[in-house]
């Protein structure tokens, strides 16, 4: 879970993870001598942990963390590196320093909903409005949800990402059934056919727990899997006795972060405070059949079905278990591994269960820095070193792969654009981390150069309908047909293919009904706050506007949305002007926001010319750094950018800056 619902988290992880600590080589100062026999002793494991956090550039970056190791019923590891608190050396306990493990929480919830299923109490694969007492769901399709398709992230809403999941005021309390009346989704797609990442489907299974079981659903969680897992330093809810245990969150700077309330109070799709050592009992009762020593929280049986796939892609590429995930199968180095991670702001963690060894690996951090998916593999290639090369590929399957060719939009970030084009009987994918070769190695199965995979789905008449590969974790793609073209902005239009792009995204449309763009027209700033809210996949917030300015405005919720991420703050306290043109600098000023505070991205060092407002350098310089603009702006004979910083923004140089923000953001 993060601020955007875990949107920018797992976009800046997928490339961090790629950038920092590769992973694929031994760790310095460990050899692979233990082979395929996994972890054994707890000294070993130790000296091979130790030796991953002694490398520089762990050293060099991280803050605090706890990592835990488990094997059978026993706890081969648990321990802390570094500080819950670097001003104060205020060292990570693994035993009493808590963590926000942010989306990990969601195994728990999962874990309730097995609990009743198995008691007979809730079924799975019932319509789950017979659940939800006054809460109502929109379908706009024939076919009912259930609590099936909400543990297999298969919902078909509109949005499954809030923007108004924090709060600063600590105070605040937010029931689950007052949220979900306030922030009842609509389904637009069939559920159970399109798997996407989904916050708000967890929230519901949260609220099913408290509706079946008649209690809240912190309460449930406390009863019936933390106290009798003895998990004893866990909870929903931030405490003031947790809140002095809680590690300091920092952002890449080594900024301390604020520290927030989660919105609902209690949180099943985020909200979870943990220990090292909890988890590590979280995990012994999963890997042994529910169990730990004589309590059982679940049957075997029950568990064997959490730990399988429950919806796939492609057979040989799982999405989704129940409530646990599948991703970066390549790093698993043929074992069978489910599992789940978690990002909030200034918290990561990652857990991950080898069912089949019962080995199971928990980290957790407290700074906006991405190791976990370098740790894991440097793991599996000491414990579990792949048997041989990856499946070779067999060269083109289909009979033509011209049809896999087009723009896919991701369907839940729709920044993330993936256009797809065959050449020499191989697929080229190009998407914001790059370009990437693809082989086919099955029918709808690929692969690429590192052993990534990817696979395409067929809609009911054949037709290629889907896509997902293995670098971006969270969702499938769609196909898009072609948009329709614009009347004023012709094949040969220097901005054409920008706005082309967001037209095709559903971004932009038809603001006058007339077909027309009108390109050379000054955006304002309430069309386009209206734009970035759409073109983010963030639903428009459900809030009460903080604008007094706003109110007969069509983007008004959009607006609000972009305010409660902390993208605008505003002109003269209570107002916005929204139909006042907006400037270049303060266009890039938002993008900015959302890079550094949402996605990670560090600053940018560019050289800018002309006059740029003290406040507006950072992002002004970000954006010249990521060439986010078109043929407006031309470098002088030093290399430096004229970014006309205070001039008004242009549609057509709006639709540049998101087009090419997604494309270049890594």
């Amino acid at each position: 879970m993060n601020r955007m619902g875990k949107y920018g988290s797992k976009l800046a992880v997928t490339a961090l993870a790629v950038a920092v600590l590769a992973g694929s080589g031994p760790v310095p100062g460990v050899s692979a001598e233990s082979g395929p026999a996994g972890p054994q002793a707890p000294e070993e494991v130790e000296r091979f942990v130790d030796a991953f956090f002694n490398q520089p550039d762990i050293q060099k970056q991280m803050a605090g963390a706890a990592v835990a190791v488990v094997k059978d019923d026993r706890v081969l590891l648990n321990k802390g590196y570094g500080y819950a608190n670097v001003e104060q050396k205020l060292p990570v306990d693994p035993d009493r320093t808590i963590f926000r493990v942010a989306s990990v929480s969601k195994v728990i919830t999962a874990t309730g909903v097995m609990q009743l299923a198995e008691q007979g109490k809730l079924d799975l694969n019932a319509d789950v409005s017979k659940y939800l007492g006054e809460v109502r769901i929109g379908n706009r399709t024939d076919v009912p949800l259930t609590m099936r398709h909400l543990l297999m992230n298969a919902t078909g809403f509109e949005y499954g990402d809030l923007s108004d999941s924090t709060t600063t005021d600590l105070s605040k309390e937010v029931s689950l059934k007052q949220y979900l009346l306030n922030n009842s989704p609509t389904i637009i797609r069939q559920p159970g056919q399109f798997y996407r990442y989904d916050n708000l489907g967890f929230t519901i299974q949260g609220y099913v727990i408290e509706q079946v079981a008649g209690q809240p659903f912190g309460d449930y969680v406390q009863k019936h899997i933390f106290q009798p897992l003895g998990m004893t330093n866990s909870d929903f809810r931030l405490t003031s006795e947790n809140l002095k245990r809680l590690a300091v969150p920092y952002n890449q700077l080594g900024d301390i972060l604020p520290t927030l309330g989660t919105v609902p109070t209690e949180f099943p799709g985020g909200g979870m405070l943990s220990t090292g050592s909890d988890m590590a009992r979280f995990m012994m009762a999963h890997l042994n059949g529910g169990k730990i020593g004589s309590t059982a929280i679940l049957s075997e049986a029950t568990i064997r079905d959490m730990h399988k796939p429950q919806l796939a892609i492609h057979p040989k590429l799982p999405n989704m278990a129940y409530g646990f995930e599948y991703s970066n199968r390549q790093d698993a180095n043929g074992q069978y591994v489910v599992e789940k991670s978690g990002d909030v702001d200034g918290y990561h963690s990652g857990m991950w269960l080898i069912p089949d060894q019962k080995v199971g690996v928990f980290i957790t951090v407290n700074k906006d820095f991405e190791f976990r998916k370098p740790f894991f593999k440097a793991f599996m290639n000491h414990y579990y070193p792949a048997a041989g090369k990856q499946a070779d590929a067999h060269g083109p399957l289909s009979s033509s792969l011209a049809e896999f060719a087009g723009t896919y939009s991701d369907l839940r970030n729709r920044m993330w654009t993936s256009r797809i084009r065959a050449e020499n009987g191989k697929l080229i994918v190009q998407d914001p981390l790059g370009e990437h070769v693809l082989h086919e190695i099955e029918p709808l199965l690929f692969q690429d150069d590192q052993g990534v995979k990817a696979a395409f789905k067929r809609n009911e008449k054949g037709e290629v309908q889907a896509f997902y590969y293995d670098l971006k974790l969270d969702s499938w793609s769609e196909k898009l047909p072609q948009p329709r073209p614009y009347d004023d902005v012709g094949p040969q239009h220097p901005y054409g293919a920008y706005i082309s792009h967001l037209r095709q995204l559903d971004v932009i449309g038809e603001e006058s009904g007339d077909n027309l763009f009108r390109p050379e027209q000054p955006i304002t700033r309430e069309q386009f706050i209206g734009w970035l809210i759409r073109w983010s996949g963030i639903a428009p917030s459900k809030q009460k506007p903080v604008f007094a300015d706003v109110a007969d405005s069509p983007y008004a919720q959009h607006i609000q949305a972009a305010q409660e991420l902390g993208l605008i703050q505003g002109s003269g306290g209570d107002r916005f002007f929204p139909q006042q043109p907006l400037t270049r600098q303060e266009a890039a000023t938002i993008v900015w926001r959302m890079a550094f505070n949402h996605l990670h991205v560090t600053p940018k060092e560019a050289k800018i010319a002309g006059h740029t407002d003290s406040w507006a350098v950072e992002g002004v310089r970000f954006a010249v750094a990521k060439v986010l603009y078109g043929p407006e702006v031309i470098e002088d004979q030093n290399g430096a950018a004229d970014y006309r910083s205070t001039q008004p923004m242009l549609r057509q140089e709006a639709a540049v800056l998101l087009s090419r923000f997604a494309d270049h953001l890594f």
